[in-house]
Formats: C-alpha cells, structure tokens, sequence
C-alpha cells in the first residue's frame, strides 16, 4: 500500500524529555505526511481494538479512535535508515535491529481518544521484541490530541516522531476540532544481531 520514501533531507532535531522519552523533529516532510494521510483515506479506515488477555476487543471506553494495520518490510527499511542514528544501540543487553515491518495509522476525529495505557511488546521470536513506540504525527490542523505523560506533555507537530518505551503510560488526548492522524510502528531489538547495513 504504502511505497518507501526518499531520504530526507531536511536536519532532524533530536529533544530528550527524560527517562527515554525523546522527538525528533522534521522526521518526515510537509509532502510525506500529506500523502501519508491520502493513502490511508484511500485505503479506509476501521474502528481501532484493544489487546487483552482474551485477544483483540473493542473498548470504546479506553479508545475510540479508528485505525489502519498492514505490514510493509521496505517501509521499515526506509524508516529505520533515517531514525537509526538517533536510536539507542543497546537497551537492557538487547541490541538495536530495526523497525517492526508492522504499522498502524490512526485518524482521530473530535470526541476521539486513547486513554491512559501502555503499549504491547511485539515478540518477533524469543530472540526479538520490540522495546520503544514511534509515533510519527502527520498533521497537526487541529484542536486537542496532545500526547500525555505522567510529567510531560507533547503537542504534536506535522512531521515529528515521537519516540518512547513501551512500558511509560500515556494517553492520546481528546481532539476537539479538526481531525488527527498518526503513524505509528515499533523499533527492535536482538538478543544476537545487529542490524544489517
């Protein structure tokens, strides 16, 4: 669905907010987002589930939001060639390998939310899981929908990547007006292999 993108050329800003939590700025351009966003639409979107202990459910009181799951391996090449330099190489003994190739676009309308919660690790086999959320914010014409932490508040930009540990409680934030989309996947990491590259 979803074609890799060119290098960008644009300097990426990297900003800690603490204990991991950091953004890089400019992380995809004006014209990437924009066909980001036109592709979902095209594509269509569906009402967005909860893992739980009994699979996936939805849970209209903890999110609302609609969502677009898909796989794309060259997209995560791509992707993870530009954030790469900005990744931690190491994180408790595992080793950086890449991007989940799995990602997921979500549009929120006014009344949406995803409330207070933390993400699911994705076990690629014994020897890979994914250990850090990134967030990509493709617009940012609208009211509400800010990320929160406990001790941090991030107001998103179009084009910035948000990147953080799955284990750090969050909520995406009522939007107000207009209409919000993200796109999101997971960065990995190896008991035994580096990246290729």
């Amino acid at each position: 669905m979803i074609r890799p993108i060119k290098n960008n050329e644009s300097p990426m800003e990297k900003i800690s907010h603490g204990a991991g939590l950091f953004t890089l700025k400019e992380f995809l351009t004006s014209q990437e987002c924009a066909a980001y966003i036109g592709g979902s639409e095209e594509t269509g979107y569906e009402e967005a589930a909860i893992q739980t202990a009994n699979g996936s459910e939805i849970a209209r009181e903890i999110r609302n939001n609609d969502r677009i799951v898909f796989d794309d391996p060259a997209l995560a090449q791509t992707l993870f060639e530009r954030a790469r330099p900005f990744l931690p190489d190491v994180l408790d003994q595992w080793t950086l390998s890449g991007f989940n190739e799995r990602f997921r676009f979500y549009r929120y309308v006014p009344g949406q939310y995803f409330k207070w919660h933390k993400d699911g690790f994705y076990f690629k086999s014994d020897d890979e899981v994914s250990l850090l959320t990134f967030i990509i914010y493709l617009n940012e014409d609208y009211e509400g929908g800010n990320t929160e932490f406990q001790w941090e508040i991030i107001k998103p930009s179009a084009g910035m990547a948000l990147v953080f540990p799955h284990a750090m409680r969050h909520q995406g934030a009522p939007i107000a007006s207009g209409t919000k989309y993200v796109l999101r996947t997971d960065v990995m990491y190896s008991k035994s292999r580096p990246p290729a590259g």
